[in-house]
C-alpha cells in the first residue's frame, strides 16, 4: 500500500510541475540571456536618468 501511494504521489507531483511549466507566459518568449540583461540594464539606466531629472 505504501509503495503504491509513494509512486502515485511522485507521479502526481511531476504532473503538477509539468502542468505549471506548460502554462507559463514566458514560455513563448525566446529571449537570449544577453538580450534580457541588456533590456534590464537599459531600464535601470532610464529609471536612474528619470530620478536624476526630477
Amino acid at each position: 500500500m505504501v509503495d503504491n501511494f509513494s509512486i502515485a504521489l511522485t507521479h502526481v507531483l511531476m504532473a503538477l510541475a509539468l502542468w505549471r511549466l506548460l502554462y507559463r507566459d514566458d514560455l513563448d518568449n525566446e529571449v537570449s540571456p544577453r538580450k534580457l540583461w541588456q533590456q534590464q540594464r537599459d531600464a535601470e539606466a532610464a529609471a536612474r536618468d528619470a530620478s536624476s531629472d526630477a
